[in-house]
């Protein structure tokens, strides 16, 4: 079976696109970045992981970037401290590959036995993926979130590896696509899925035919983990004693949205300390552009000498990657992008670090975060921790008013705790799920 299904039409047409789209794509920053990598060299992994009884690792993880791998971290953490372990964890992006890295020294010291690899992911071009499969020979393969790769799902069929879904979230595209290849997805479907909600499992469900459930979400554990530090007091934003607005992770349906809107936010806080982290740093550019447009003189933080404090009027663009918490620490008021179009980012952080966030109506990719949809807990909004705007002069009359009478940040660190407790356990389950699949 596994020689005629990469010989189906769609399997064909697969290769076709992906060596058509690969001039295409070594042009972006982020997937040149490693290139050879991803294409799967023939020491790909001999160096780290020689293979051991026929297999080169035991668990491999596909992360898709910096959120996933800090979910594939945990469950790392999480995994027993006296088995010995080969797992490899790949990932999308240079920021996902930073995440694994920093994990590797704390990991090697609280489990002695694991073994971490980190790589970029291979395309997923049938000839490349079928290579890494291969030379990775994996025990099991997990995937994360919404990292449903065909051709990789296809290749661990082939080779009878058992794939595993963990924290899955499926996207309205996906569906749409299983739909329209309902027998290609039932050959690839992987061996069991641990959806984040009831919604997902069933969308999950209409296109897979393999067991489903419901797992809590790893996130939630890594917004626990953040509130049992202290209270950070550390402050990133060179904003002085003028109130900062915060605009963290914001993406292009931002950019046409948000910067017009500046203005009256000036109006109605002159001295207000604006500050704008746009969630890929290839926008920076064109985060600049606009706001040049509108006589806002935009700042690069990295043009800032240290010390110095932002001019006023002066809006700040956030150039270093990493740095949110520090921001989060010394914001007044908060607003979390990609929430006008585009699904959506993880607004946790902010509440980790004590402020209530304000997000825009768009932010499917993240309901489970809301925690809507279970009438025995309250959502975040109906906690009152979070604020949901539907137009982005909304936006900024909810940060005005933020500012305004801002909430103490450790009693709001206090209720988002109490939230969580009932939503906490996925990367312990996870873990726990690996181990018995690799028993098995």
């Amino acid at each position: 079976m596994s020689v005629s299904l990469f010989q189906r039409p769609f399997f064909r047409a697969y290769r076709a696109l992906w060596k058509l789209a690969r001039p295409f794509l070594k042009r972006s920053p982020r997937l040149a970045d490693g290139w050879n990598e991803r294409l799967v060299p023939d020491d790909w992994l001999e160096k780290d992981a020689p293979p051991s009884g026929g297999h080169g690792v035991d668990i491999w993880i596909q992360a898709a970037s910096g959120g996933e791998a800090r979910l594939a971290v945990a469950v790392c953490r999480n995994l027993g401290a006296d088995i010995p372990l080969r797992v490899l964890v790949t990932t999308w992006t240079r920021q996902g590959r930073d995440v694994l890295e920093a994990a590797l020294p704390s990991l090697r010291e609280s489990h002695p036995q694991l073994t971490m690899l980190v790589r970029f992911a291979p395309f997923d071009e049938p000839d490349i993926v079928r290579k890494a499969v291969s030379l990775a020979s994996p025990r099991l393969v997990a995937l994360l979130e919404t990292e449903l790769w065909p051709a990789l799902m296809a290749a661990c069929r082939e080779k009878s590896v058992p794939v595993h879904v963990f924290n899955g979230r499926i996207n309205s595209s996906t569906a749409h696509f299983g739909k329209i290849f309902p027998a290609l997805m039932a050959d690839i479907a992987p061996s069991s899925i641990h959806a984040v909600s009831r919604y997902d499992k069933k969308m999950f469900a209409d296109i897979f035919p393999c067991p489903a459930d419901v797992m809590p979400n790893i996130k939630f554990d890594l917004a626990a983990d953040n509130l049992s530090l202290p209270l950070s007091e550390h402050s990133s934003a060179p904003g002085g004693s003028d109130p900062v607005f915060l605009f963290a992770s914001v993406r292009q349906c931002e950019e046409t949205r948000i910067p017009g809107q500046l203005s009256r936010l000036y109006r109605a806080v002159p001295n207000a300390a604006v500050i704008i982290v746009p969630r890929h740093l290839h926008r920076v550019g064109t985060w600049k552009s606009v706001l040049e447009d509108l006589a806002l003189m935009p700042l690069l933080a990295s043009e800032l000498p240290p010390g110095r404090i932002l001019p006023r009027r002066r809006v700040l663009i956030w150039d270093h990657f990493g740095d949110l918490p520090g921001l989060y620490a010394s914001a007044r008021a908060v607003f979390v992008g990609g929430s006008f179009g585009q699904g959506g980012q993880n607004f946790l952080e902010a509440l980790s670090a004590g402020r209530v966030p304000c997000i825009g109506p768009s932010a499917h990719n993240f309901l489970w975060a809301m925690g809507t949809g279970d009438s025995s807990m309250p959502s975040l909004e109906e906690a009152g921790l979070l604020h949901v705007a539907h137009t982005p002069r909304e936006v900024i009359d909810i940060m005005i008013r933020q500012a305004a009478s801002a909430r103490d940040r450790a009693s709001v660190r206090r209720e988002f705790q109490a939230w969580l407790a009932p939503r906490q356990g996925g990367a312990a389950r996870t873990a726990r799920l690996m181990e018995e699949a690799l028993l098995s």
